[in-house]
């Protein structure tokens, strides 16, 4: 299984970095069958990605600890619940799943949006790709989460951290990630504007909807967080304005600050280039965001799965 599951990831780099050129050399040769394919790509990215995710789960379940990543975040007594969520209970999860997330969010953003908005969706599906294909790099040369011991394999895991095992842990993550991928969604749609000179109401109209998923999603995942901090840190209030905390919401303020703003441009024609700059910073606070949670720089209470080498990737 996890040779399976890396070669998944392997194909879903090279299927990204297809659908990212295709896409550009359809848009610049005005070419509807090289887009069209470039969309097949992305969508085949996604199926990619669901295949992998269910090896890796299926590995969880199993207690398949050949996988070095199944063996340090699971073992035999370990909950069937916390046996799944341990799928993003570490940071070589945490990549795959977000990479994961972002592909169906993409994927379903650029069908909904596909007859309405066909001059931006070939850049959509290259912008989406490339930031596709950076977490996949990751994961290839660095970080993946289906690499095997090369020696004898144990016979037992180590299990989740006891701090995780929690409800509120389970799912806390997730809604966070739903809330960042989610925002990656406008952040594209304003490039795809912002390169073909789009720059009306129609983009806004597309991103509306995603935007306050992510919104939700990310205010939503906030909250669970406090009240995990609450019940397991001991610190006696909800939030303790830990640096992984104020990387969080950060994204948060921008994308509030994007909502409100792209009413005044809807109904006075105004802030259009407040509103492009605006999905612009909140993209790269989120990728700010993951690399403060996940790179080990700063010292955190988050610290359950850091890697001071990926530091290296995201600079």
């Amino acid at each position: 299984m996890a040779s399976l599951g890396s070669y998944l990831l392997l194909t879903a780099f090279v299927v990204c970095a297809y659908a990212a050129s295709i896409s550009i050399a359809g848009a610049r040769r005005r070419s509807r069958r090289l887009i069209e394919s470039g969309v097949g790509a992305f969508y085949l990215t996604a199926a990619v990605m669901v295949a992998a995710s269910a090896v890796m789960i299926y590995s969880f379940v199993t207690g398949d600890y050949s996988i070095k990543y199944v063996q340090h975040y699971s073992d035999a007594v370990q909950p069937l619940f916390y046996k799944i969520t341990s799928y993003w209970g570490g940071l070589d999860g945490s990549i795959m799943f977000w990479v994961f997330l972002l592909s169906l969010f993409g994927s379903t953003a650029v069908y909904v949006n596909r007859e309405r908005h066909r001059e931006l969706i070939p850049y959509v599906v290259a912008i989406i790709s490339i930031v596709e294909m950076f977490f996949l790099f990751i994961m290839v040369i660095h970080n993946n989460p289906f690499e095997t011991f090369l020696t004898e394999t144990p016979t037992d895991g180590r299990g989740l951290n006891p701090l995780l095992q929690n409800f509120y842990m389970a799912i806390h993550p997730p809604t966070m990630y739903l809330g960042f991928v989610g925002l990656t969604i406008p952040y594209a749609f304003g490039m795809a504007a912002l390169i073909t000179g789009y720059l009306d109401d129609s983009w806004l109209r597309a991103v509306r909807r995603w935007t306050m998923i992510a919104w939700f999603c990310l205010s939503f995942g906030l909250c669970l967080g406090m009240i995990w901090a609450y019940e397991e840190l001991g610190w006696g209030g909800y939030w303790g304005w830990d640096p992984v905390e104020n990387a969080g919401l950060l994204p948060w303020f921008t994308a509030t600050a994007f909502l409100h703003s792209v009413m005044v441009q809807e109904k006075r024609g105004m802030l259009r280039v407040w509103n492009v700059s605006l999905v612009i910073i909140t993209f790269f606070l989120t990728i700010f965001g993951t690399f403060m949670t996940r790179s080990g720089v700063v010292q955190s209470v988050h610290a359950f799965g850091e890697d001071i080498a990926l530091a290296r990737m995201f600079t």
